[in-house]
């Protein structure tokens, strides 16, 4: 007789821990958004969107949920799960998380901009977040740090369903990321993980150049140039790329030694 599957059950209690830390992350988002919008009604300016906040901060908060991710292991294995089980669990999870945090962060700005239009002296700030890539300063690191953070961007007036594809994937990627290099440094000593996050930094600007080449946005100098490609390779090859960095993670994690 066939055994139950386990990684249902991890891919729930790891989408119950990890969204807890999501909401959390999103209330605090919330609370910003809302001193911003005080701040802009005393001095008479605009405020951003919910949407547009959320979409530059959540990177950094996927890419780090991502890491301490791989310290589930640990547990789950203590407790009898298989890493085969936690890796199918933890990435159901990852993807559930990738799916529900942009459905919830447009629903919110919704809300709010309908607010911020029923007050006076506070205006939407239609900002472009792809033009701030295109400013360089010649500075490596900057560029590198600005790249990782500031991801390519759809405005959800435009195309409300591509918009929230577009972050649901960009931080679907930052997870598995975060996840990579967490896992190499628990696996590995410190040079491999110092390793990592360089591939990791490869991978992301690969990722942004891909969809920034499937969006038709304009790609800046800094970034790995992959403008040969038609645009209707990226959307297969972006596919391709999440595949490898959930091998990746799989080689790594299945032989792990798990102190008891």
């Amino acid at each position: 007789m066939k055994s139950k599957a386990i990684y249902p059950k991890v891919a729930a209690d790891m989408l119950t821990v990890l969204g807890t830390w999501v909401l959390g992350f999103l209330g605090v988002m919330i609370l910003v958004q809302v001193g911003k919008t005080v701040v802009a009604f005393i001095n008479g300016s605009e405020v951003d969107t919910y949407f547009n906040a959320v979409f530059i901060a959540s990177n950094i908060a996927m890419f780090v949920i991502g890491i301490i991710s791989t310290y589930f292991l640990h547990h789950y294995v203590e407790n009898g799960v298989t890493r085969k089980d936690y890796f199918k669990g933890a990435l159901v999870a990852s993807i559930g998380l990738s799916i529900a945090l942009p459905i919830i962060a447009f629903l919110v700005s919704k809300l709010g901009e309908f607010i911020v239009m029923n007050i006076d002296k506070v205006a939407l700030n239609q900002a472009d977040i792809n033009s701030a890539v295109m400013e360089t300063d010649g500075n490596i690191v900057g560029n590198i740090v600005q790249a990782f953070i500031i991801a390519p961007h759809i405005d959800p007036s435009s195309n409300w369903l591509l918009a929230i594809t577009t972050l649901s994937l960009n931080i679907l990627f930052f997870f598995l990321v975060g996840w990579f290099i967490g896992a190499s440094f628990y696996r590995f000593h410190v040079v491999i993980g110092l390793g990592s996050i360089l591939v990791g930094i490869i991978i992301i600007t690969i990722k942004d150049s891909l969809l920034r080449l499937a969006l038709d946005l304009p790609l800046p100098d800094q970034y790995i140039s992959l403008d040969f490609l038609p645009s209707s390779a990226s959307i297969p090859i972006l596919l391709l790329l999440l595949g490898l960095l959930a091998w990746l993670i799989r080689s790594i994690t299945k032989r792990v030694s798990i102190k008891m």
